[in-house]
This record gives C-alpha cells, structure tokens and sequence, in this order.
C-alpha cells in the first residue's frame, strides 16, 4: 500500500471529527490521526482498543454530500480504498448528512460522521459499533433552486412512481399524473440527486428506489396532518361497524380504507384497533354510520385526502376496499402507537411481492 503526505488532517473538520471521538468512543480506546494516508483519500487516522489492537480507517471530507454522491463517487471509492488498502474501512465526515444521504452511505458500508453528531462507525477488528443521531435539518441551509418533496402534487408523483414500474419519461408522467411537465422534469431531478430513482441524462426514469422513496416522501407527509382528519367513536364497535362498510351507491360518499386495518389485509403485525379511512364526505359518512365525535379515544378516524391519488389503484377484497399498498405503507410509517411497525412490515411485504401489487408498466397503470 502506497502513501503519501498529507496536513489534511489539521483542518478544522478533521479536528472536530477527532474530538468527536474522543469524546464519542468507550473508555479505554484511543484515536490518533496519522500523517500518512492512503492516495485515494484526504487523511486517516488509527484507532486503538484497551487490548492495544489497532484499526486504520480511511477518511474523506466533503463540504456537502448529496445522496447522488453518496452513491456514484463515495460509494465506489470505499470500494477502492478496501481493495488497494487493506480492507481499510472509509470515514466521511461533513458539516451536515441528510437522512437520506446516512441511509446510502450506510447501505455501501462507508461509515460517516458530520458535525451536528450525526455519526456510524462501524469496524470489525476491533470490533467497534457507534451510532448516533445529530440534526435532522441542516443547520445552515441553502437557497433551493429545486422542487421540494412535499406538497400533494410531489405525493401524487411519488405514488405513481411506486406504483407502476418504469421505464417512462417526462411527457408520459406528467399525462399519467395530470401534473405539468416542467414540474415533474424538475422533481426527477430532486429524486435523481437523492439517488430515488436512476435515468440517463434528462432520460427515462429506468429504476425507482421503492421503500427509499416510500421513506423519504414520509419524512414531509404526515397522515392525520396532510389530510383533514375528523375523529369518532363507533358506538356498537369497530367490526360492527366494517360489516356496515361496503361499496358505496350512486351518489353515496366513497370510503376507502387505509392504516392498520389495510395493512392487516396484507401484512399483519397485530389486531387493528383504530379504522383510518380515506372519504370524499365525511361528514355525511359519519352520520350515515352512526358514529360519534370525539377529542380523545377515537377508534375511527375520516380523512379528506390530500389528493385525488388516494383513489387510484384501490382494491377491493372481501367486502371492503382498500387504498393502494403505497398509500398504506406510507400513511402507517407515520401514524402513531404501532402503526410505524405495521409500515415496515408493510414495505417488507412489498419489496418481497413486487409482482402482486405493482403494475407492470404505464400502459396498464391502472391510473385514471
């Protein structure tokens, strides 16, 4: 293995990395920086147990790590460093990491640092594991020039994009959606750089990152906060109460059911004890079912729907009709008591059965 000199290591992001350490590792160890490092990265620095056993690691500063990066330069230089070096594990350290940036970097094994205690380190001899949580917003932020992952209309994207399988380019999205086409040109490219999705330049989206995507939509969406939520009680209970529910009539309001008791059609975790559905008329749905309001207890909760997405590609199985599996993982990933658990289970179940839920291709999307 070959080395050069380097002062990099002096820096003030270098500095703040090794007093992170120093005060972030177990009694016992000891971290030093060294003034050689592998040529493929800035600096390293050795880390020592109490038995005296060492661990070199390499390290990387970056000013700012998009998770586009993560994946197409730090991902296949921690590969490099680990055949040239030795099987030297990568360090990235940065002012700030995005969740979605952590989760790639931690995927490809490269472990991070950044100043606001975002941090995973993670070596095999010695054997090490640190991981904490810093800020989950940039500290300093800069102006974005970009489309934002929030809002209905980013919803009604990213719901279709899981929905169906690619390949599709700008002008089909945006009829498929009835969005603008500059509008969805310019969220591809926001879930381009956070390595959501991959297409050649200004392409054809070709793969979609399905619970990266579900995740990251759930950080700006919040289901009894994006969607108006009216709460109730079903005064005879709640399976009294589903054998009410069915296919609506002309001119009745439509219901469709999401949160537990969707994902218990599917992906059972445990026995449903709140009915969240998804209404055009609330209201009038509430009254026609005899149900009660409240401001605490509530086993039923009516939602007006944050957009018209909720509707689409809704299946109907046993008697009921449920949202789109997408809208089911996602509306539980952020709900509250267990429902987060029924929302992995609910993405385990839909990274295993790609085929009995997702449609094949834009032709047959389903989508109206």
């Amino acid at each position: 293995m070959e080395f050069v000199n380097s002062e990099k290591y002096e820096t003030s992001l270098s500095q703040a990395t090794i007093a992170w350490l120093e005060q972030g590792l177990p009694s016992g160890w000891q971290v030093e920086p060294v003034s050689q490092g592998p040529q493929q990265t800035d600096w390293s620095l050795r880390l020592t147990a109490p038995n005296g056993t060492a661990a070199a690691i390499a390290v990387e500063e970056k000013a700012a790590v998009s998770p586009r990066l993560a994946a197409d330069l730090l991902s296949p230089l921690a590969r490099r460093v680990r055949s040239l070096s030795g099987n030297v594990p990568l360090l990235v350290v940065a002012p700030w990491l995005s969740k979605r940036t952590q989760e790639v970097l931690a995927e490809q094994e490269v472990n991070y640092i950044d100043l606001t205690g975002n941090a995973l380190l993670r070596i095999d001899n010695p054997a090490l594991f640190i991981r904490t949580d810093g800020a989950a917003h940039n500290p300093e932020p800069k102006r974005q020039g970009k489309a934002q992952l929030r809002g209905p209309k980013a919803g009604r994207l990213i719901r279709f994009l899981v929905d169906v399988r690619p390949p599709y380019n700008v002008s089909e999205l945006a009829a498929a959606t009835k969005l603008t086409p500059g509008y969805v040109s310019r969220l591809l490219e926001t879930l381009y750089n956070e390595a959501l999705i991959e297409r050649p330049s200004r392409g054809a989206v070709e793969e979609v990152d399905v619970a990266g995507l579900i995740r990251r939509w759930a950080g700006s969406y919040d289901v009894f906060r994006s969607n108006e939520a009216l709460s109730f009680i079903a005064p005879a209970g709640l399976q009294s109460l589903l054998k009410e529910v069915t296919r609506p009539g002309p001119g009745e309001p439509r219901m469709v059911i999401s949160g537990s008791f969707a994902a218990a059609a599917t992906a059972p975790v445990a026995p449903s004890t709140l009915l969240i559905a998804y209404c055009d008329r609330p209201r009038m749905l509430a009254d026609e079912l005899n149900l009660l309001p409240t401001n605490e207890a509530a086993d039923v909760i009516l939602l007006s729907p944050y957009d018209e997405a909720v509707w689409q590609r809704t299946e109907f199985q046993n008697g009921k009709t449920y949202v789109a599996p997408a809208q089911v993982a996602v509306d539980c990933l952020t709900g509250n008591g267990r429902m987060p658990a029924e929302g992995e289970a609910m993405l385990e179940w839909m990274l295993s059965r790609e085929r009995d839920w997702r449609a094949p291709g834009i032709a047959n999307s389903g989508w109206k």
